[in-house]
């Protein structure tokens, strides 16, 4: 070899001597510095785990150090392979607080991405506990359902509501429930929207002429536009939906002027408004123009008509009749008479249920507390579907009580006695459209997801990879 290359080989020896040696830590780092880091990282992952417990935090706050967990955990792994901590990671050695690491990022992170969602707000709550059990099919389940409907559309998030999941037998209740709420606040283009892409089947199956009836009805709009669309639509069903928005319309604005409350030209419910209210309807004649002039063809119509102006009705009378008669005695401070109308009138089945109920509201609204409390335990058992439906009863009274009236809190939603998880996303729903709701302080949402799913233990595998690796994987920022 010539004197040059020699000189030159050896010159390379001695540089290469001369650099310390590197690990295979992708950031160029020491053996040494990288152990050290990958320790760091690790340890770090473990406090935030381990110390950062289900209900002392707000899920979206505890999901982003726990996501920060795992980053760190990936990072170790990636970026120092041939650190110890690695190396016992990789083996199974160590753990992200109580959890085996596979159990932490392909279970845990997944609950905790659907806990901080069902946490996020009031109608992602309501999903959350409306979706707790899949194969559930109940009476409760569909009115859980068509809240959460309604309050979607409500809020012009009409694209979710078309396509919020329902079983087949089921679709025309959807339909039915958001083009009401379309009809009864008067979105003209939605409703025209709907009709135009709804098969004529589906619009008879929802009742959309029906519906269009009621809300033109309660919208106050011109009597002469109303008897003209119900003439251009000759069914029963239309002629009575017509009645009874007038007649619902008639009687509140009667029970408010009778209360002296006062309001402008608009009323508002937790389901509809009542517009254009100096526009008043004489029932009667209306009935008559409706029915050809055959009251007797109104009857039933008319009934919670004749209840809400102070006529008790028959024992055979619709439950709507009753319920009308029983709020005119609590309006007009027969409170004691209201409470044993159900029993002096021989009432039973639905009537008699449907009274009980509306006198624990009554008593609730009054702020009447003890006497609310007595007639919930005698409806039903703790822990039964009775006492549930009470306690929404009572609930549905506090939201319009002004000596006790309903405050969102951190926990106020957890603490109510419901037990369904269904029934408690009606609460949910309905406070979110009541126009007297009211929240202060954190949102209750958190504590509502505790309550109902709380714990990360025996969590089954999601049936989704991509679900399941997005939520270990992306950013927790």
């Amino acid at each position: 070899m010539p004197t040059r290359n020699r000189l030159l080989s050896l010159l390379i020896a001695v540089l290469v001597l001369a650099t310390p040696l590197r690990a295979a830590n992708l950031d160029g780092s020491t053996a040494e510095v990288g152990n050290a880091e990958a320790e760091r990282l690790y340890e770090a992952a473990n406090d935030y785990v381990s110390s950062m417990s289900e209900g002392s935090y707000s899920y979206a706050y505890l999901q982003f150090y726990w996501k920060r967990a795992q980053s760190n955990v990936d990072r170790v792994l990636k970026v120092y392979p041939d650190s110890p901590t690695a190396k016992a990671l990789a083996r199974g050695d160590l753990k992200l607080g109580p959890y085996p690491l596979d159990y932490f990022r392909q279970r845990v992170l997944y609950n905790l991405e659907t806990k901080q969602l069902g946490a996020f707000e009031d109608v992602n709550c309501a999903i959350f506990l409306y979706s707790l059990d899949a194969k559930r099919s109940d009476a409760a389940k569909d009115m859980a359902r068509s809240e959460i409907l309604e309050v979607l559309a409500r809020r012009q998030r009409w694209g979710e509501a078309i396509r919020f999941p329902v079983p087949d037998d089921q679709r025309t209740q959807l339909l039915a429930t958001i083009f009401r709420v379309a009809a009864y606040d008067d979105r003209t283009d939605e409703v025209a929207r709907m009709i135009k892409v709804t098969p004529a089947a589906d619009r008879a199956a929802a009742g959309f002429d029906a519906i269009m009836a009621e809300s033109m009805a309660l919208l106050g709009k011109p009597r002469s536009e109303l008897f003209s669309f119900v003439a251009d639509h000759p069914t029963e069903a239309v002629r009575s939906a017509a009645l009874e928005g007038i007649v619902t319309r008639e009687v509140l604005i009667g029970r408010m002027e009778r209360l002296k409350v006062s309001f402008g030209d608009t009323i508002q419910t937790t389901h509809f408004n009542a517009s254009n209210v100096t526009i008043r309807d004489d029932v009667l004649s209306a009935a008559r123009q409706l029915y050809a002039g055959n009251l007797d063809a109104a009857s039933l119509g008319l009934a919670p008509f004749y209840a809400a102006q102070g006529t008790a009705p028959a024992s055979a009378a619709p439950v709507a009749a009753h319920l009308a008669y029983v709020q005119y005695l609590a309006d007009s401070g027969r409170m004691d008479a209201a409470a044993t109308y159900a029993r002096d009138n021989d009432l039973s089945g639905a009537a008699r249920k449907a009274c009980e109920l509306k006198l624990i509201t009554l008593y609730a609204e009054a702020g009447q507390k003890s006497e609310s409390e007595k007639a919930r335990r005698a409806f039903g058992a703790p822990g039964t579907p009775e006492a549930d439906q009470a306690a929404l009863a009572d609930f549905r009274g506090r939201l319009s009580s002004k000596n006790d009236h309903f405050v969102a809190r951190s926990g106020s939603f957890a603490e109510l006695q419901i037990k369904d998880p269904c029934v408690l996303a009606v609460a949910i729903m309905e406070w979110a459209m009541t126009p007297t709701r009211s929240q202060r302080g954190a949102t209750p949402w958190d504590a509502v997801v505790l309550r109902y799913a709380g714990g990360f233990d025996n969590l089954p595998m999601p049936k989704s990879k991509a679900a399941r690796d997005a939520a270990s994987s992306m950013k927790p920022y």
